[in-house]
């Protein structure tokens, strides 16, 4: 099969590029049909993440930036399970760490605020952003997200550390839970 078949019948099956590097590669290796495809697929996906945490490395990070939807989406959007990411910032909105706090189900994920704040201090972070997918793709912040948000909020800043932002990652995008969590306590 030729290269650009074998490109064709695999964004066919999985719908994108982005689907197709997301799926596992037992999958990826059922509609390939060649061992050497699947590795291929996974060295493309590392190299996207990689790629979009060195833009992460060269400048502040700021919600609303590119870079950091690229990275999230990269690392998010198209995960079986809800996930939770923390990006921990110096004072300058530098990146110190990003790190996976927690992994779950395809409905819901463990979220331990006392963790997250411990970790900041450790790691002498002044900011801190958090993001979680949402694998059914609804960008909808839960009452869960909602209270998790708030409760991270209030205990980072009893410690003088900033929570910039709490996302949630879908394919369609992201979304503010801390915006969300504002507006309905307006």
């Amino acid at each position: 099969m030729s290269d650009r078949r074998i490109a064709t019948t695999l964004i066919d099956e999985f719908g994108s590029l982005p689907l197709l590097l997301a799926a596992q590669p037992a999958r990826q290796l059922r509609a390939a049909g060649d061992p050497q495809v699947v590795a291929l697929l996974q060295a493309v996906k590392q190299t996207v993440r990689h790629v979009t945490r060195a833009d992460l490395d060269e400048r502040p990070v700021l919600p609303t930036s590119r870079a950091l939807r690229d990275y999230l989406m990269a690392h998010l959007a198209d995960e079986p399970n809800e996930h939770v990411r923390v990006l921990y910032l110096n004072g300058y909105d530098r990146l110190i760490v990003d790190e996976l706090h927690s992994s779950g189900t395809p409905t819901s994920t463990p979220f331990c605020v006392r963790t997250i704040a411990a970790r900041a201090l450790e790691v002498g972070a002044m900011n801190v952003i958090v993001a979680h997918n949402h694998p059914s793709g609804l960008r909808q912040s839960s009452d869960a997200d909602i209270a998790y948000t708030v409760a991270l909020e209030h205990a980072l800043d009893a410690l003088g550390i900033t929570l910039i932002d709490h996302l949630i990652v879908t394919r369609g995008g992201l979304a503010s839970v801390r915006a969300a969590s504002r507006a309905m306590a307006a």
